[in-house]
């Protein structure tokens, strides 16, 4: 090791299944830590390939089974000896699975501990359709004991509406997953004579998530705007979800499909998103959901591709103010249709500020947070 590392300061990013290169902990987080040259990131997480070479960073394996029980109930374990191997100055538990381990060897490693709390858990218990009453209750208790803020130093909250919702996880920081890439904005974008289009849903495909409602708006206008494509690429965690989606998909050729059962590269997805002429969010107007602002619409925004987002008070402002795409009413098919025609008089992107979908400033409040910590 060199003489500039061994003096670095050691940061870890822990997660069970997210993957090791994920778009938050390994490129907003980490990307704003690596570019002070100040510390040493190590990162934890979901991996089913070889581990990424890097002359900077280190990498560990969580799982490399996303469908392993086994793997899962033996992580805690492995998590424990990577922390006494690491021994970290700051440990970033970016999924509440790491926490009771990260509590309990704080003491003997003593390090500054902080929960990045990219998802409401608890919440999310109701959107899964396979769970039980039993199950869903357990689930729910096992979380709650292993969020309660002793032992954390500091949250993070991956979404604004956070604060309200989970109010006794203090002190935080709202840290959003804004887009991190050049820094332009995007020019002015308009459709208004185009005859067809490249539709995009991409992310964890989900019931929830819309993709069936999105299917049926792309089918209803198709006959409108003939030689459209919808493109459906994503990670797919139930296999029930995913046989419903294929036989959609064989029934219909303007459909195409490239399902995974494990993480998308975000690499793919950004990808995607950038070569779309729309980028579809139907996600289902759920309590858990409608005051979340999602990270592909700040990457929508960077990547200059405009959206077609399930309408509610919330997002609609945000569509008007930046002119970020259309609102329509998905679960009202003729009328999304509608408002879809007429949203193409839309000039895309016409009044967008930097601030608004950039990490920029979330990176230095991070950077700074790191510092208070650890003077």
């Amino acid at each position: 090791m060199s003489d500039q590392k061994a003096h670095m300061i050691s940061v870890l990013f822990a997660s069970s299944l997210k993957p090791i290169l994920d778009s938050r902990s390994f490129g907003r987080l980490g990307f704003s830590l690596r570019e002070t040259n100040k510390y040493q990131l190590n990162f934890i997480g979901f991996s089913s390939k070889s581990l990424p070479k890097s002359a900077e960073d280190r990498f560990f394996v969580s799982i490399n089974d996303y469908h392993s029980r086994w793997q899962r109930f033996t992580f805690p374990f492995r998590l424990g000896f990577l922390l006494l191997k690491i021994k970290p100055k700051v440990l970033i538990c970016c999924s509440w699975e790491t926490l009771l381990v990260a509590k309990f060897l704080k003491p003997w490693i003593k390090y500054k501990l902080i929960y990045d709390v990219q998802e409401n858990y608890v919440q999310n218990l109701k959107l899964n359709p396979n769970l039980s009453v039993i199950k869903r209750t357990l689930a729910k208790w096992i979380i709650q004991k292993s969020e309660k803020p002793n032992k954390i130093d500091f949250h993070i909250f991956a979404e604004a509406c956070y604060a309200d919702e989970m109010p006794e996880k203090k002190p935080n920081l709202i840290l959003e997953n804004k887009y991190l890439g050049p820094d332009l904005i995007p020019s002015p974008k308009s459709y208004k004579n185009k005859k067809s289009f490249n539709f995009l849903i991409t992310g964890t495909l989900t019931p929830s998530y819309g993709v069936l409602e999105g299917i049926q708006f792309f089918e209803n206008i198709l006959a409108d705007f003939p030689g459209s494509q919808l493109r459906i690429i994503g990670h797919v965690t139930l296999k029930e979800f995913e046989n419903e989606i294929q036989k959609i998909g064989k029934a219909n050729r303007a459909i195409h499909l490239e399902l995974s059962t494990s993480p998308i590269p975000h690499e793919a997805v950004l990808d995607a998103i950038k070569r779309a002429d729309f980028l579809l969010l139907p996600y289902q107007l759920h309590p858990a959901i409608i005051n979340k602002l999602p990270s592909k619409l700040f990457e929508a925004c960077g990547l200059g591709c405009p959206i077609i987002i399930n309408s509610n008070p919330k997002w609609d402002s945000l569509i008007t103010e930046y002119n970020l795409g259309i609102s329509v009413h998905y679960n009202q098919v003729r009328k999304a249709a509608n408002e879809f025609h007429s949203g193409l008089n839309s000039h895309f992107f016409d009044g967008l500020e930097s601030d608004f979908f950039k990490w920029n400033k979330e990176g230095k409040l991070f950077r700074q947070l790191i510092e208070d910590l650890l003077a």
